[in-house]
């Protein structure tokens, strides 16, 4: 899983991903979405495009469920959004819709962010 920071807009943070989401390439106690954007990155707003990922296993699951939560309890927000077939398929067999927020596109995940419809 490659994370990159595509641009940051006053409390709104869009970060790409690409790859596989998988915890199998973390070294134990990293966490790569701090690695790029810094400690205090789950105080923030993050839009996550998931255009460019393939393939998410259970540990991937986890790993996002987990930077979720750490949003919440920091007052952030998380939404993954262009989600390609493939992974929205596990997503959606994991009921993650549920605890996750996912939107269907960038300017969908914008106005959920912003408060606008």
């Amino acid at each position: 899983m490659q994370l990159t920071l595509s641009k940051s807009d006053n409390d709104v943070v869009h970060v790409h991903c690409d790859g596989s989401i998988t915890q199998e390439g973390f070294k134990p106690g990293t966490d790569p979405l701090e690695e790029l954007l810094g400690a205090n990155c789950y105080n923030k707003k993050v839009l996550l495009n998931l255009e460019h990922t393939h393939y998410i296993d259970s540990s991937g699951v986890g790993w996002l469920m987990g930077r979720n939560k750490q949003f919440r309890q920091s007052g952030g927000r998380l939404i993954l959004y262009s989600i390609p077939p493939m992974v929205g398929q596990v997503l959606q067999l994991l009921r993650m819709g549920m605890v996750l927020e996912l939107a269907s596109d960038e300017a969908t995940a914008l106005a959920r962010v912003t408060g606008e419809k």
